[in-house]
């Protein structure tokens, strides 16, 4: 089965460092590259044209900080997922990342491709959901039992009982529970 490639926005205000990361991440099977944005108004701008699954924001741009990009980007798709990469190290700077809602924060002292290729990995299997999973995650987040879900979908028990196993698998949940709790974590229920 072939599953649909993350697609990720680099942005960076070093053309060396966005060639880099582009060639690192395209070398990884199920990613790819979207598009290149080199400061903060495009990096908004070029998010609103292309949805991407995943933008990697770095924090110092020549027109204003990272974070302000983020907060701009997150008005208008609260949904979407941001990892900030930064120079800065401080306990300030990566609270400021995070109160603003970032998925994570990549220092840009660490060994990156490994790091980053993790951390992209963790986030794949909420982008992998198919949107008929996502239908039965709502139905269940709502307290719908197995029966209800499937009536409301058209659909058999056992296709619904198919679609909760493939959803817990997916993102590592013990039980219906806590596969809510997961996707209400990282926003993945939001409207």
């Amino acid at each position: 089965m072939n599953h649909p490639k993350i697609r990720i926005l680099l942005v960076d205000d070093h053309a060396m460092i966005r060639l880099g990361l582009a060639g690192v991440l395209s070398a990884e099977p199920g990613m790819e590259i979207c598009g290149q944005a080199r400061n903060g108004r495009e990096a908004i701008e070029q998010h609103a044209a292309l949805q991407p699954d995943i933008t990697l924001m770095d924090g110092m741009l020549p027109d204003m900080h990272g974070v302000d990009a983020i907060n701009e980007i997150l008005q208008h798709s609260p949904a979407a997922k941001v990892i900030l990469i930064s120079i800065n190290e401080t306990a300030e700077d990566v609270r400021r990342a995070m109160k603003a809602g970032v998925m994570g924060y990549v220092p840009k002292s660490c060994d990156l491709p490994d790091y980053l290729a993790q951390r992209l990995a963790e986030q794949s299997a909420m982008l992998t959901l198919s949107q008929r999973e996502v239908e039965v995650l709502r139905l269940v987040a709502q307290g719908k039992a197995n029966k209800e879900i499937a009536s409301i979908l058209t659909l058999s028990n056992e296709t619904v009982k198919t679609h909760l196993a493939h959803i817990l698998r997916k993102l590592g949940a013990a039980d219906r529970a806590h596969a809510v709790t997961i996707a209400m974590e990282e926003g993945f229920l939001r409207n």
